[in-house]
């Protein structure tokens, strides 16, 4: 009862938040751009942009254009049904989805944390990191993120459950909502893998999972004769192109020395970058020490990582790792890393609270929380603009 409390405290106080900015000098319809709708509902209309109008209209009409088989089936599916079943709005549908998957996974992350023995402190840091986070706005709107880390969170815990068939299928079902949820069962397979632990039933969960994820390809190519089509319209309809693994980073800090001018995102996607580099070192570390690693999460958190820095973003955002903040959103293990390493922040601030080096670690403690605060209302006044995307 205490957990629910904690989470339901968490969700509810970081949604106002969200919303109140939102609403703030709420830009006119005529800043709209893109031919985006208006919504007559305000506290929806806050919650709808962008790929929320291609969920909708594959939820409703199906694939009828090409550029639609970028979004993944099964998200715009479940909508689709329960717009089906109630006969409520599809763009609420979508909205109140979003937020129950998003609960719903607070919860399987908060007992997660809690099965793996870590402390209390540690798991309301995490919580409170994922709710506060800059983009955690996307959790509230109709996009994917909160049904995608549902998902992975339902299949890690059937994982730590030894529930091998069950995680392979939530596994399969995270690839058909999103092309990145193919590390979810390849996690557990290479897992089994380096443990030396492969039998005949990961090979028959594993081909489960890849049935179900090229059950997308068939489709597209029985009814539009392009099996990769997903693929093939990135380019074209939104700009995206393959690229070197971490290029568009790289791309980002080049272009801001040239042009002299440097963008609070790319700021806060380098950021992101370092506490990927600093999980995967300490890993590593704990590894060496004799600790016992869950390389499962491992090889999640680095798939998850290197996909969306494998391509670049031409047009029209001039910003090459443009999403990036968006995709660390369900990464759960470097949040669990991060309030990790919060909780020791404050534990050597109270050790050091009759030290002379007290002084300096409230000024690291206070520094982060001042930039984390900047970011985030940075990130909620241009969320404003319908224009804006993270």
């Amino acid at each position: 009862m205490k957990a629910l409390k904690i989470i339901l405290l968490l969700f509810v106080v970081s949604r106002l938040i969200i919303f109140g900015f939102l609403s703030i000098g709420q830009p006119d319809q005529t800043h709209y751009v893109d031919n985006q709708l208006q919504l007559d509902n305000p506290i929806l209309d806050h919650f709808i942009l962008y790929d929320s109008y291609n969920y909708a209209q594959i939820a409703v009409e199906g694939y009828t254009e090409d550029r639609l088989t970028a979004f993944f089936p099964l998200y715009p599916l479940i909508v689709r049904g329960v717009t089906s079943v109630t006969a409520i709005d599809v763009y609420w549908a979508g909205f109140l989805l979003s937020n129950f998957f998003f609960i719903s996974s607070l919860w399987l992350l908060y007992t997660l944390m809690e099965k793996r023995g870590l402390g209390a402190r540690v798991r309301f840091l995490t919580l409170s990191a994922l709710v506060f986070f800059p983009s955690s706005y996307f959790f509230s709107a109709f996009y994917t993120e909160s049904f995608f880390l549902f998902l992975a969170l339902s299949a890690f815990r059937f994982w730590d459950n030894e529930k091998r068939g069950a995680a392979y299928f939530i596994g399969g079902l995270a690839a058909l909502s999103r092309i990145v949820g193919v590390w979810v069962p390849l996690a557990f397979f290479v897992e089994r893998l380096i443990r030396r632990k492969l039998d005949v039933k990961d090979f028959v969960f594993a081909l489960m999972s890849s049935l179900m994820f090229f059950s997308y390809p068939v489709y597209l190519w029985l009814t539009k004769g392009e099996p990769l089509l997903f693929l093939k319209v990135m380019a074209p309809d939104y700009g995206r192109y393959s690229t070197i693994p971490f290029y568009p980073i790289y791309q980002d800090i080049i272009t801001s020395v040239e042009t002299s001018r440097i963008e609070p995102i790319i700021i806060l996607h380098i950021l992101l970058l370092v506490i990927f580099i600093t999980y995967l070192v300490s890993t590593i570390r704990l590894q060496q020490s004799g600790v016992t690693i869950v390389w499962s999460e491992v090889i999640y958190t680095f798939g998850l990582i290197l996909m969306p820095l494998s391509s670049i973003l031409i047009q029209p955002i001039h910003i090459a790792s443009h999403g990036f903040m968006r995709y660390f959103l369900t990464v759960f293990p470097l949040f669990i890393f991060i309030g990790m390493h919060l909780d020791q922040l404050l534990k050597r601030s109270n050790r050091n609270s009759s030290h002379s080096s007290f002084i300096v670690w409230k000024s690291v403690g206070y520094t982060t929380l001042f930039i984390w605060i900047s970011f985030t209302l940075y990130i909620f006044l241009a969320l404003r603009f319908k224009g804006f995307v993270a």
